[in-house]
């Protein structure tokens, strides 16, 4: 008896758990046609495509040729950014070497190929020990200050 309850308590605070972690999540019919169409006509290939709502924003995770993207879409339509994971060998040498310059006892844990406004920049997530930095750069290996990385 005392195992069972233990049991329903950890479920359910295992439930409790996952529901204050919940994103934004949303339903596709709740998503504007306008985003969708933008979506689809910009990334035919999308798959297993899922909604997020950020703000007045929607966010749009989803596959293309097993490469994890992100799509942040404005209620209109309009693509506001995009990202795709990268491998760190794809990122630009002078990414990797302003990396290894000023971040030597760090290593990439994770890195994005972040496209906004038309200009290309490279969001890595750096570890070293327990501590983490998140970075943007551009393409040239130049810390961007004023470019949030976004998670």
């Amino acid at each position: 008896m005392k195992s069972t309850a233990i049991a329903l308590l950890f479920l359910g605070g295992s439930l409790f758990a996952c529901d204050n972690d919940k994103d934004d999540d949303i339903k596709p019919d709740d998503v504007p046609a306008a985003v969708k169409e933008t979506l689809s006509s910009t990334f035919p290939d999308a798959q297993h495509v899922e909604w997020e709502k950020k703000g007045e924003d929607f966010e749009a995770d989803f596959d293309v040729a097993t490469v994890e993207h992100d799509a942040l879409f404005n209620a209109s339509g309009s693509l506001l950014m995009h990202k795709f994971d990268v491998a760190e060998t794809e990122l630009p040498e002078q990414v990797k070497t302003a990396i290894s310059q000023n971040y030597a006892d760090y290593r990439i844990d994770d890195a994005d190929e972040l496209q906004k406004d038309g200009t290309t920049f490279y969001q890595v997530e750096l570890e070293k020990d327990k501590q983490e930095q998140k970075l943007v750069f551009a393409a040239d290996g130049q810390e961007q200050t004023g470019v949030q990385y976004w998670d």
